[in-house]
């Protein structure tokens, strides 16, 4: 078992204020470098962790060095990391496997990147349609720990687990109707109340399992 991450990293993002702004109105400059420091050292610990990560994926699969967001926009704190891979032959594919760490969850999963989605390849209509091929796909992997949403969902909220999606029609078409303008995300999630052994093992093998589906929507772009 590797742990990268510090004991209980998600505590970092359990705070009411992420603006540079706000804190520096109710703490002194004291507690706010107190404050850095503690996002430093995680994010520090969050990227070798995908270095990692990334290392060991390209033995199998090709691709591009992952996308690692800063622990601050320049103006907040982040209230989450994350992470972004996408394959070396497809480097501006919309669709892309990311990783997220926030207050409540670690999440593993295959996403359409909206933002600046015009300086990349792919629409979501066409990325949408690998839902018709989830059922099939879901045979080959562990059904356990997997959720589906839609795109809009808050990351916090709960979310859909994929066994109940594939077994009722009714909540597959309440899926289809919410994203008709935007898109889906599946992946395993695993919940920061609970202990996870190996953060690096997690991500593998979701990366691993979703890469199938992954590649799906790639090529039918």
């Amino acid at each position: 078992m590797t742990h990268y991450l510090p004991k209980n990293a998600h505590r970092i993002f359990e705070r009411e204020q992420f603006a540079f702004k706000q804190l520096k109105e109710n703490r002194t400059s004291e507690e706010i470098e107190q404050i850095k420091l503690e996002y430093k050292e995680v994010w520090h610990a969050w990227k070798e962790l995908h270095l990692s990560v990334f290392e060991e994926l390209s033995a199998d699969f090709s691709f591009e060095k992952p996308k690692i967001e800063s622990w601050t926009n320049g103006w907040n704190l982040r209230n989450h990391f994350w992470s972004a891979y996408r394959l070396t032959d497809e480097p501006n594919s919309n669709a892309c496997l990311a990783v997220l760490l926030n207050r409540r969850q670690l999440q593993v999963y295959l996403m359409y990147q909206h933002y600046k989605s015009d300086l990349r390849v792919g629409d979501a209509q066409t990325y949408n349609q690998a839902l018709s091929q989830l059922y099939e796909w879901s045979k080959s992997i562990h059904l356990t720990d997997y959720y589906i949403w839609p795109q809009q969902a808050h990351e916090l909220e709960n979310h859909l687990l994929l066994t109940d999606y594939l077994s009722d029609n009714q909540k597959q078409v309440e899926l289809a109707n919410l994203i008709e303008q935007t898109s889906f995300q599946i992946g395993k999630l695993h919940y920061t109340s609970e202990t996870l052994n190996d953060e690096k093992t997690f991500i593998l093998e979701g990366f691993k399992e979703l890469m199938p589906l992954f590649q799906r929507t790639i090529n039918q772009t």
